[in-house]
């Protein structure tokens, strides 16, 4: 008996171990700054080193200005501060300079501009912005052209290929690929396979260039015009649109804003002060805990996720974030997550569900601060075998 309890220790201690690894390694750091790339700076003056402070005063400005429009959720661009010399103090980590080139009255370069992210983020808050996180993993747009002769992709001519790749990506909030058309691409990907949406196909074609996913838009040329559709693998569109024969440009611009609204209107930050949440966090084992924590902390608008007590199956968890909790657990929900208010407090859990209220409650569990649903004292764990799951 006593080997035997000794044995379940030392599992249990594993398992544990197991589980504050994870916490580290679970979700690569989030990048401190924002980079705003390919900003032009030129101007003329009296000297060259005069033409120099204009041109890169007047390009860190519109860096920002740039930064500040890609952020800004959707309908909130008309709120946004002006881009000012002072805003680029406040908030500007550094600049790097490429293609300088200096005369006896000018100074042209193209500038890349790096902002501090919590500088950003604070100044779009307290202007009371709603803002978006820009995605850490490009989107793959695989572009699909039907024609009287047939469906062409990465091989033959590809006028729709063409003006995707003509587009500027300007205030993108998720950054758009097109694939190269090199041996892996032609090898994950038919023009046949991609017209039925062949979703092993589009989902290697992401994996190869590191992607959080691929959509496959199309065009066809249809009787004096132009029938556009852009999707996600193997679903039905989600944009869909008609332009005049040629229109490719005009086609591109509109299936590409369709998508960069998408992205804004799911991953947009709630304006508001921060906030903490005090929740426990429940699952089966490890694999479990590793996709509930990822989940929560790649969440636009959780700032930080610290776990306070570590058991077999249970975490209890502080969530630092931006906004109102009822819009913590609208984003939540979103990434397949279930933030639950119970005679214990909150609770976090894998899938959605309507949530149980505590005894006394509102109807709207969000009608008092997280605070005021504080954690019950966990109670001391009993002597028990080690669960299943540690020996599968």
């Amino acid at each position: 008996m006593f080997f035997h309890c000794r044995s379940v220790l030392l599992m249990s201690r594993l398992f544990l171990a197991l589980l504050m690894a994870a916490l580290a390694f679970a979700l690569p750091a989030r990048a401190d700054t924002y980079s705003v790339d390919g900003v032009a700076a030129q101007a003329t003056a009296s000297d060259p080193l005069a033409a120099r402070d204009v041109a890169l005063s007047k390009a860190q400005r519109e860096a920002l200005d740039t930064l500040l429009k890609r952020l800004a959720a959707q309908g909130a661009a008309g709120r946004l501060p002006a881009a000012t010399d002072q805003l680029v103090f406040q908030t500007m980590q550094g600049f790097e300079v490429q293609q300088e080139k200096t005369t006896a009255t000018s100074y042209s370069a193209i500038l890349t501009v790096e902002f501090r992210r919590e500088a950003i983020d604070q100044l779009l808050a307290g202007a009371g912005v709603d803002y978006v996180e820009t995605a850490a993993q490009p989107l793959v747009v695989v572009p699909l052209f039907v024609g009287p002769a047939g469906a062409v992709l990465f091989e033959g001519d590809n006028p729709w290929r063409d003006a995707w790749d003509r587009r500027s990506a300007g205030t993108d909030a998720v950054k758009l690929v097109l694939p190269q058309g090199d041996l892996a691409d032609l090898q994950a990907l038919t023009p046949e396979a991609a017209r039925q949406g062949d979703v092993a196909g589009l989902t290697q074609i992401a994996q190869h260039y590191e992607a959080s996913g691929a959509l496959l838009a199309q065009v066809t040329e249809a009787a004096g015009g132009l029938a556009v559709s852009v999707a996600d693998a193997g679903q039905a569109p989600f944009y869909s649109g008609s332009f005049p024969a040629g229109a490719y440009d005009q086609a591109v611009a509109a299936a590409a804003a369709a998508v960069q609204e998408r992205y804004r209107s799911q991953n947009a930050v709630p304006s508001g002060p921060p906030a903490r949440l005090e929740a426990t966090a429940v699952f089966a084992g490890l694999k479990d805990w590793q996709a509930l924590k990822a989940a929560v902390e790649a969440t636009p608008g959780v700032h930080k996720v610290t776990v306070s007590k570590l058991t077999v199956g249970k975490a209890a968890v502080v969530i630092d974030y931006q906004g109102e909790p009822a819009g913590l657990r609208n984003m939540l929900s979103q990434r397949g997550v279930g933030l639950d208010l119970g005679a214990e407090g909150w609770q976090l859990h894998q899938g959605v569900s309507p949530g149980a209220l505590a005894p006394g409650a509102t109807d709207n569990p969000f009608a008092f601060t997280p605070s005021a649903a504080p954690l019950a004292p966990a109670p001391a764990p009993a002597p028990s075998p080690a669960p299943d799951f540690l020996f599968q």
